[in-house]
């Protein structure tokens, strides 16, 4: 227990007992992820547009096979509307995630407005295919750090210890990375819980946010699986 205060991680974590350059190199040497986000454009017969491709774009993600860590789409908090699509990939640099956006079908007919590309961590090496769903729905939850490394690591065995204790809620979670892998500089997760109000309810209790680590663009956006 004290090298888990120690280092924040838990047993059974690849990153139990890392710390310092040891944990950068670790991230540094790991597969390239990356957690893409794409927003719809709100111009007239963007909706249409989606809908006629999005089976095109089905067959453009499942070509990708095992690099597909989780795709799906945003909507909004009641289900009824749209949002944009988003993609968790493993690919080999950021050249490469340019290069599936570039491609990918929507992007390419003008449905986005706005594309974020983000390195990623997958931490625990799970994919939505993986995951036993329980018929509730999905959120995503993301957020840039603001807080100082300090902070973080003050706080970074109550974070793990309470991402424990939803273990069973989450599809994949995951730090947003420096370009280079080795800097932890936001968090990207998703899990399933019965409605907002209980996503609302893991965000704000959650230890680096309850205590002002993400003050800037926080989301919580409803998702849903794109299978």
């Amino acid at each position: 227990m004290a090298e888990a205060n120690a280092t924040g991680y838990l047993p059974g974590d690849p990153r139990y007992g890392l710390q310092g350059e040891a944990l950068k190199d670790y991230y540094r040497t790991k597969a390239a992820q990356w957690a893409i986000y794409c927003w719809d454009s709100d111009a007239v017969g963007t909706a249409e547009t989606r809908r006629a491709l999005l089976p095109e774009q089905k067959t453009y993600v499942k070509n990708f096979g095992e690099r597909v860590i989780g795709y799906g789409h945003f909507v909004s908090d009641d289900g009824r509307d749209t949002l944009g699509t988003s993609f968790f990939m493993q690919l080999d640099d950021r050249a490469a995630a340019d290069a599936f956006v570039a491609g990918e079908p929507m992007n390419k007919a003008g449905v986005y407005s706005k594309v974020e590309i983000h390195r990623w961590s997958n931490s625990f090496g799970k994919r939505a295919a993986d995951y036993r769903r329980k018929g509730m729905q999905q959120f995503l939850c993301t957020g840039p750090k603001t807080g100082t490394n300090e902070f973080f690591r003050e706080h970074l065995h109550a974070h793990e210890s309470y991402f424990a204790s939803y273990g069973d809620s989450f599809i994949f979670r995951g730090p947003i990375r420096s370009a280079d892998g080795a800097d932890n500089i936001g968090t990207a997760l998703l899990l399933e819980l019965p409605d907002r109000a209980a996503a609302d309810k893991f965000w704000n209790e959650e230890p680096f946010a309850r205590n002002g680590g993400y003050q800037r663009d926080a989301r919580i956006v409803r998702w849903v699986f794109g299978d």
